[in-house]
C-alpha cells in the first residue's frame, strides 16, 4: 500500500463532546493540565491530531524532550506517527510517550497499524511496540509500569516491570474474561484492591504472562484494550479477551520488602525500533 492509500484508510472518527466521571482520571502531583471532554460515547481522546500536548517522551539514553526534537515521534494526519523518519547516523533509542496525567478504574482503547521503516539493530526481529499503564516512580527506560504487549505473535502479553508482580487468571479451557463488562469491569462487589501483604504472595507470577489466542492483523488496523479496575487488567485484541490478571502489586516505595496494590498511574507507548501508527489513543471511566 503506498502512503496516500495509507492515510487515506486512517481517517479518524470524530464525536461530539459529553461529560465523563473525573475520578477516573487522577491529577499528578504537577498538576497537569485537565483532559478534554469526553465524546458521547464516554471515550475521551488522550491525542489532538495536532501536537503533543498533554505528554512527554522519554529515551533511554537522551532522557525526556529529545525523541521530539528528533522527529522520533510526531503527529502527523491528525495521528500518532512514530519512528517513521528516515535512518540516521545515530543509533534510534528505545524510550515511551507517557501522559501527564495518572488514571485509575478506566478503559484504555488505541487502535494502531505497523509501519515498513525498521531501524537499527532491529532490522529483522518482530516489530515491537507496547501499550503501557498503571506507570509509576522515576522515568527510566524502563519504568515501573505493566505493559500490554504489541509485538508481531504476541499481542496481549503482560509483562510486569519494575518489581511489579500479578496472577495470571486461570483459564485451562483458553478462556479469558468470562464476567467482565467492557462498561462496568468485574461485577460489583468483586472490584476491590486486595490489601498489600508484607511480602510478596506465594504463587505469584512475575515478568512475562503469555496470551492465550492469537486475533491480531498484520498488515491493517487493530485494537487493543485494556479493562484496568483496581488490581486487576484485562487484555482484549480486536475484541478478544487474550489475557487477564490479578492482584497487580509493586514494591512498596516506602517499605522495602512490601508490596502496594498498583491501582494508579500514567498511560504511555512504547518507541521501539519499529515504525508504528496510532490513529486512537482514549480512555474511558468504568461505571
Amino acid at each position: 500500500m503506498n502512503r496516500r492509500d495509507f492515510l487515506k484508510a486512517s481517517a479518524p472518527l470524530i464525536v461530539a463532546p459529553a461529560m465523563v466521571p473525573y475520578r477516573a482520571f487522577a491529577q499528578a502531583a504537577d498538576t497537569p493540565p485537565p483532559l478534554p471532554p469526553a465524546g458521547a460515547d464516554g471515550w475521551v481522546s488522550l491525542i489532538n491530531g495536532r501536537d503533543l500536548t498533554g505528554w512527554y517522551t522519554m529515551l533511554q539514553k537522551s532522557g525526556k524532550g529529545i525523541a521530539e526534537e528528533l522527529n522520533m515521534v510526531v503527529m502527523e494526519e491528525q495521528m500518532l506517527h512514530i519512528l517513521g523518519e528516515d535512518e540516521r547516523s545515530d543509533p534510534v533509542e528505545a524510550g515511551y510517550l507517557a501522559t501527564n496525567q495518572e488514571f485509575e478504574n478506566v478503559h484504555i482503547r488505541v487502535e494502531y497499524k505497523w509501519g515498513m521503516k525498521r531501524h537499527a539493530p532491529r532490522y529483522t526481529p518482530k516489530r515491537d511496540n507496547g501499550l503501557l499503564y498503571a506507570l509509576v516512580g522515576e522515568d527510566k527506560v524502563w519504568p515501573t509500569c505493566i505493559e500490554c504487549q504489541i509485538e508481531e505473535g504476541d499481542v496481549g502479553d503482560f509483562f510486569l516491570l519494575g518489581g511489579i508482580t500479578g496472577i495470571q487468571a486461570q483459564h485451562g479451557a483458553g478462556l479469558f474474561g468470562v464476567g467482565v463488562n467492557p462498561l462496568t469491569g468485574w461485577p460489583k462487589g468483586n472490584t476491590a484492591a486486595t490489601p498489600a501483604p508484607t511480602q510478596q504472595p506465594p504463587g505469584t507470577a512475575s515478568n512475562r504472562l503469555i496470551k492465550d489466542g492469537n486475533f491480531e492483523m498484520l498488515d491493517d488496523w487493530n485494537t487493543v484494550e485494556v479493562i484496568w479496575q483496581g488490581d486487576r487488567a484485562e487484555h482484549i485484541v480486536n475484541g478478544r479477551t487474550v489475557n487477564l490478571a490479578t492482584n497487580l502489586q509493586r514494591p512498596d516505595p516506602n517499605n522495602p520488602g512490601q508490596f502496594i496494590p498498583l491501582n494508579r498511574g500514567k498511560i504511555a507507548i512504547e518507541i521501539e525500533y519499529a515504525e508504528i501508527w496510532f490513529r486512537r489513543v482514549e480512555v474511558k471511566a468504568l461505571i
